[in-house]
């Protein structure tokens, strides 16, 4: 599978936080923030919808 840049605009704040979250885990905020949208797209069901479609 391909892998695709995007990239994203955010606030400051989320900005900080991020780089905060990501030092204290050992993570590239890059990474965190991807982790995290991956997460909440499985939360949203978005992830298995698709899964299951695949699988159909």
């Amino acid at each position: 599978m391909a892998s695709v840049q995007i990239r994203i605009t955010v606030s400051r704040e989320v900005d900080m936080l991020l780089e905060k979250a990501a030092k204290k885990l050992g993570k590239k905020k890059s990474t965190l923030a991807r982790e995290l949208m991956e997460q909440k797209m499985y939360d949203l069901k978005l992830m298995q919808n698709e899964l299951l479609k695949l699988m159909e």
